[in-house]
């Protein structure tokens, strides 16, 4: 019996599936010390900026259609990306995380579940890397949320998939410190295919009139969920 057509390009991407699991995280525990989670939150901003996850924000901001002036991040950890907004665009910013700073910073971080409490308005919303934290629903009522009060969003995440997986093993795990590392490898285990995420947001968004655009970059290193209303 012949191979049905393309089965060797299936029989190849079935090497590098995974099925998704969704393990918490060690930076999820509200109870770890202030000062592992400043290590580990900065070594993520490092991450972002080398992996080029800070420059697609950057970039996507300064081509918005219409100036912006403030910009609110959904997930900010203690603030780096924002800072490094404010620095480079000169705009407004304002953090939104389950857990704050122990001391105020150079930007505003106030404590909300993103997925059903009031967030301030903003031209644009950010939230990278947050997606696959969440589940289906809470994905879209996150999305459904930040509707009421800004007009975009834009929701850089992971891709499962073993490429990317094993680029961050190979690459990142040995220059940073083991939560990172452990880190990192599990939230490439419970992040979202592009299809997956895809059917999620389309779900979000349905009956609406939000213009979705939605690319996957080279090699799978990241995703990006770009929603105007």
């Amino acid at each position: 019996m012949q191979d049905p057509p393309h089965a060797d390009t299936l029989r190849f991407a079935a090497l590098f599936a995974m099925d998704r699991k969704d393990t918490k995280e060690h930076l999820e525990d509200l109870r770890l010390p202030p000062a592992v989670v400043g290590r580990a939150y900065r070594e993520l901003a490092t991450v972002h900026r080398c992996i080029g996850n800070t420059s697609v924000i950057l970039d996507r901001l300064k081509a918005h259609p219409t100036p912006v002036s403030t910009v609110l991040d959904i997930g900010c950890g203690y603030g780096a990306l924002l800072e490094e907004i404010q620095r480079r665009l000169s705009v407004n910013v304002i953090g939104v995380d389950l857990r704050v700073p122990p001391q105020p910073g150079p930007v505003p971080i106030v404590t909300r579940d993103a997925t059903r409490d009031p967030l301030p308005v903003a031209d644009v919303a950010i939230s990278v890397l947050v997606a696959h934290h969440l589940s289906p629903s809470e994905i879209v009522r996150l999305i459904r949320n930040v509707s009421l009060t800004s007009r975009r969003l834009i929701l850089p995440d992971l891709v499962r998939h073993r490429f990317p997986l094993l680029l961050f093993r190979a690459f990142v795990c040995p220059l940073v410190s083991e939560i990172t590392a452990c880190d990192g490898v599990t939230s490439f285990r419970r992040a979202y295919t592009a299809q997956e995420l895809g059917a999620i947001v389309a779900a979000a968004v349905n009956g609406s009139r939000a213009r979705v655009v939605h690319s996957v970059s080279p090699f799978y290193i990241r995703q990006v969920v770009d929603i105007s209303w």
